[in-house]
């Protein structure tokens, strides 16, 4: 038994040496010139102008065409290989041969027929497009020695090695899954596994700078949870049409990537960290028609980590979210908190939330140095929100803090427009920034937002409210702490209330609340002994 043991001991231990560093042999004989005599593939792709017909809605920036990948006329379909549909037969090879096949020919859609699939990790390959036929469903083994060989991952905004996604793919061009099928993910079992003890020690590899080939995961004692669907530096990525649940963690994960589209899609998690569609340092996204029953963030955007991602620096950008529906999330759409590589050129218009904790999102850790801003959302209708319509806090997670700090957080040029909430238990807006750096040029217009608690504005620059209905129903409508250039067209004042706004903070200047009664405004205005008198106006 003896040699029998050893033999798989080095298998596995040269397995694991090859998946950590072919990559990086890859990218080093790129470097220096070693180039394949192996003729390259060709991909096919097609335009998707984002708002060729969307009824005079334009981008509020310059949004570029996004390349669809097309795949070429092939099928390969999986009981060709070998593939059996029951609960207990592991289907990972035949998966794996079908992809393998069908890439070497060029690539082509590998099918999924009727019926349950048990499988372990797949691993897409270039010109792949898994395809879910009608009441197909992929069902993914509990195991985790399933999902080893380790592979290049990103967890919670730094870079590792660990157990493989459910569904996996690195450095693929013109990839895809479709069809209206199921992913089940089987997430329940994946629960006990990994430890917030575990999940620290990847952050101070990332805070101390660990090269990235030496943070390896891989065994039950120290393992993260690894995300459902990953596609690490993947090009031309399309995500159409099937149901996904029930996942270890992240459910959707596209990172360092480009040219995604996500349409049609449904995505059902209840388990823990399940957000559904995180997208981390990508640009040229599309989300459009989809739906979210999450229990946590539904769609969330990520550029990496403290010190990790700041080394990387490679932002979230040109993104389009719409036409969307979220169910029961933690936010609707949540920006950060792992930002470190930036947020930018974003725009969310024609969502619907129900459950939600919050509706619209920005958070950061006090210490890290992340930034968000060129933000737009548009009509979005949010019923029963728990705690916020509209919060950005730079208040967020101080357990997370790993390390020496790396700055502070920035947050501006922010627009709102037609949001209505009939009401949120706490705050309708909720901006709660440092003193040494605000929230900086954030408008709201033309919304309606009820609230336990109404507006509250602490150290922010640029603010403006117009034709904002706010309606708070146990306390006075806005409380403004150091607030700059603070202008609220209209307060909405209950003539019942016997305060409408207070003001308070050293730091205050230039408050304008423009109102019909000015004599009244300011007689229901609480002003603090801090706040210079001549830089509030009415």
């Amino acid at each position: 038994m003896r040699p029998i043991i050893l033999k798989k001991a080095v298998i596995r231990t040269v397995t694991l040496c090859l998946s950590i560093f072919l990559p990086l042999i890859s990218v080093l004989a790129l470097g220096i010139g070693i180039v394949s005599d192996a003729p390259q593939p060709t991909y096919k792709t097609v335009s998707v102008e984002p708002f060729a017909d969307t009824d005079g809605i334009t981008s509020p920036f310059p949004m570029p065409a996004i390349e669809q990948p097309v795949f070429p006329d092939r099928t390969c379909t999986l009981t060709d290989y070998g593939a059996v549909a029951n609960a207990t037969v592991k289907n990972t090879q035949p998966i794996a041969d079908a992809i393998a096949d069908c890439s070497s020919q060029g690539g082509g859609h590998v099918v999924i027929p009727k019926g349950t699939w048990l499988t372990g990790a797949v691993h897409l390959e270039d010109n792949i497009d898994l395809h879910l036929d009608p009441d197909a469903v992929l069902s993914f083994s509990t195991e985790p020695d399933d999902y080893l060989p380790v592979v290049l991952s990103r967890y919670e905004g730094v870079d590792v090695y660990n157990y493989s996604p459910l569904v996996y793919a690195y450095g693929k061009n013109n990839i895809a899954i479709t069809g209206t099928g199921r992913l089940a993910g089987n997430g329940n079992t994946w629960k006990g596994l990994g430890s917030l003890v575990v999940t620290h020690a990847l952050y101070a590899m990332g805070d101390q700078g660990i090269p990235v080939q030496d943070r390896v995961f891989s065994s039950p004692d120290r393992m993260l949870r690894p995300a459902f669907v990953e596609f690490v530096r993947c090009g031309s990525v399309l995500l159409q049409d099937f149901t996904i649940e029930s996942g270890p963690m992240w459910t959707l994960h596209p990172t360092y990537s480009h040219d995604i589209v996500v349409r049609n899609v449904s995505v059902l998690t209840d388990g823990q960290n399940n957000d559904g569609l995180d997208i981390d340092s990508s640009r040229n996204v599309l989300v459009e028609n989809s739906s979210f029953d999450t229990h946590d963030d539904a769609i969330a955007l990520k550029s990496g980590k403290a010190r990790d991602g700041l080394t990387e620096n490679f932002p979230t950008e040109n993104v389009v979210i719409r036409n969307t529906t979220v169910e029961n999330g933690h936010a609707g759409i949540a920006i950060g908190s792992e930002i470190a590589g930036g947020v930018r050129n974003v725009f969310a218009y024609g969502l619907r939330m129900h459950g939600s904790q919050y509706g619209v999102r920005l958070k950061a850790l006090e210490t890290e140095r992340v930034n968000a801003g060129g933000l737009w959302f548009r009509d979005i209708r949010m019923d029963k929100v728990l705690f916020s319509a509209i919060q950005m806090t730079m208040h967020y997670g101080p357990d997370q803090a790993e390390g020496e700090p790396t700055g502070v957080p920035d947050f501006s040029d922010i627009h709102f427009s037609n949001m209505i909430s009939p009401h949120a238990r706490e705050n309708s807006i909720d901006l709660d920034a440092l003193e040494n750096s605000p929230i900086r040029n954030v408008t709201v217009e033309d919304s309606d937002i009820g609230s336990g608690s109404g507006v509250f504005l602490k150290n922010v620059d640029g603010i403006t409210l117009k034709s904002v209905a706010i309606r708070s129903t146990d306390t006075f409508p806005y409380t403004i702490v150091n607030g700059r250039n603070v202008s609220i067209d209209r307060p909405a004042c209950p003539t019942a209330s016997r305060i409408c706004a207070s003001i308070s903070g050293s730091a205050t200047e230039n408050v304008s609340l423009i109102s019909a009664n000015a004599a009244m405004m300011k007689k229901k205005t609480l002003i603090g002994a801090d706040v210079p008198s001549d830089q509030i106006s009415y």
